[in-house]
């Protein structure tokens, strides 16, 4: 009987090492894999994925979700220097289209760039713009 007392005292602590839940219901330690959208409190408009090892982006349009064929690249620093000329070093991880359009960035911690939400590490690049994204619970 002194085992259940136990493992309800412990629970709290092996719960929260189960890592992060952004990635439709999987568990998963990439700060990348997730659901995204362009409010902390609007449903996800886009997921990263991935697939045999490469990154996928699917778009949320009208409640179906459409994944672009096109695998997305890992940035290399000097293709963040390319986006962010002089403060490349900001940003840690980016995903990016191959031929443009679309790019996801995690910013390092305690990054003060320009456009960056207070409550969010990453921003997004899609042909209207860039600005802030907010990892949100997948459907």
């Amino acid at each position: 009987m002194r085992l259940l007392p136990s493992l309800l005292l412990l629970s709290p602590l092996l719960l929260a090492g189960c890592g992060n839940d952004n990635s439709a219901g999987v568990f998963s330690s990439d700060p990348m894999l997730g659901c995204y959208a362009t409010h902390v409190r609007k449903p996800a408009e886009f997921r990263i994925e991935q697939q045999s090892g490469q990154y996928y982006v699917s778009f949320n349009r009208d409640d179906q979700w459409q994944r672009d064929a096109t695998p997305l690249q890992e940035s290399s620093r000097a293709e963040i220097a390319q986006f962010f000329r002089d403060d490349a070093d900001q940003i840690d991880t980016a995903l990016v289209r191959p031929g443009g359009g679309f790019g996801i960035f995690k910013f390092t911690p305690g990054a003060t760039l320009k456009g960056k939400a207070k409550d969010s590490d990453y921003m997004a690049l899609v042909l209207i713009g860039a600005g802030p994204v907010f990892p949100v619970k997948c459907p």
